[in-house]
């Protein structure tokens, strides 16, 4: 059901009031008044989505909305009502790994900002709440139970564990993908759909960069040959272990520029000897360089620093600040690197800039134009041009 619908005078006469959306928010408002509230607040019919202004408002605020409230009803309309001898605890349970709530994009802010929830089974029978029950939907949506329980601990997970949260998610309009996950990292942005989700998702994670010295934010793996440190998709961040960040006695700004993202980062060249004959068993002939992100993951039982793979840009001259400094290229995207922390001892800090893709495709057709413009040039003897 629309706003537009639920306007109409003639929706609780007519054949609005046989949609299943209908129903829905009609025992919803029952059980609202049960529960002991004049008003209730269902996202599909309380915005006007045909108003831009009010449906950015309600996307920006939506997170605060769950926040606030006093209540969450959360209607699951495939799970089956308990029933002696018919459906038990075990029965819900088996039934919750299978239903489509725990897999839309925009019920995760439901689920984490919410202060009090209520579950309701598709009879709208009452879904007993345990700790049985968030150890379940902990391992059906991969957030940690101790946020299920309490939402104020979600500061204290880095950004790519939440990120995480969202890789196996889904929503109708492709830049919710990115609009749903504002909440989460305390973060507004204009609304604009049509832009996709990889232009969305591009945004929030700019925005996330202002707020935030989380390097955790380039700790993502995918099937990419090349890529800047910035992921393309929420689906980059899945099966993220256990991360932590690192002491921040060494904070230096990260952000993104026209040329590409400045960031300090801890470099080593992978074809030096000491990398060679170190705990990092490289190839001599193995070209490019180590990066070590600002955060740790946990391997087995113990901690240890994460390291993604760069490859050096050397068909152009950059510079920061007026000061010429090294481009590189994420490679191999799909892997990364652990090494103990004390065996970066040595390594030193570089100022660098990392292109994503739009950079490096710029970069490469003004190149690529440039030399075709000067050889037609010499063709044709218009002029003296340099040989570089």
């Amino acid at each position: 059901m629309s706003f537009i619908e639920m306007q109409n005078k003639d929706t609780a006469i007519g054949s609005h009031h046989l949609k299943e959306g209908f129903k829905k928010i009609s025992k919803f408002c029952a059980l609202a008044e049960k529960h002991g509230f004049m008003y209730g607040w269902v996202d599909s019919c309380c915005i006007d989505k045909r108003n831009s202004a009010e449906l950015s408002e309600a996307i920006n605020s939506m997170y605060r909305y769950y926040y606030d409230a006093a209540e969450c009803l959360v209607y699951l309309e495939n799970i089956p009502p308990k029933a002696e001898g018919i459906v038990d605890q075990v029965g819900q349970f088996n039934a919750i790994r299978s239903s489509r709530w725990f897999t839309r994009g925009w019920t995760l802010q439901e689920l984490i900002a919410s202060k009090t929830r209520h579950f309701f089974a598709g009879d709208w029978s009452p879904i007993e709440i345990s700790a049985s029950f968030y150890g379940v939907v902990a391992e059906v949506t991969n957030i940690d139970a101790r946020v299920l329980q309490n939402r104020d601990m979600l500061s204290s997970f880095c950004v790519a564990e939440r990120m995480c949260w969202a890789s196996k998610r889904e929503t109708t309009r492709s830049e919710d993908i990115a609009y749903s996950l504002m909440g989460l990292f305390n973060v507004n942005m204009p609304i604009i759909y049509g832009e996709g989700a990889k232009k969305a998702f591009r945004r929030l994670q700019n925005e996330i960069m202002q707020t935030s010295f989380d390097q955790s934010l380039f700790a993502w793996r995918a099937n990419y040959e090349s890529s800047g440190l910035l992921a393309a998709s929420p689906a980059d961040f899945s099966n993220t272990p256990q991360l932590g960040l690192w002491h921040p006695s060494g904070l230096s700004p990260f952000v993104m520029t026209n040329v590409g993202l400045s960031a300090r980062l801890m470099m080593m060249d992978r074809s030096e000897d000491k990398v060679r004959r170190g705990t990092l068993k490289v190839a001599q002939a193995e070209r490019g360089f180590f990066a070590a992100l600002q955060c740790d993951v946990k391997v087995n039982n113990s901690w240890k620093v994460l390291m993604v793979y760069l490859e050096p840009i050397q068909i152009a001259g950059f510079f920061i600040n007026g000061k010429p400094c090294k481009a590189y290229r994420r490679a191999r995207c799909a892997e990364w690197l652990t090494i103990p922390g004390k065996d970066l001892n040595g390594w030193p800090y570089e100022d660098v800039l990392v292109l994503q893709d739009e950079h490096y495709e710029l970069l490469k057709f003004s190149i690529e134009d440039n030399q075709k413009r000067w050889t037609i040039a010499r063709i044709l003897g218009l002029g003296n041009f340099p040989d570089s």
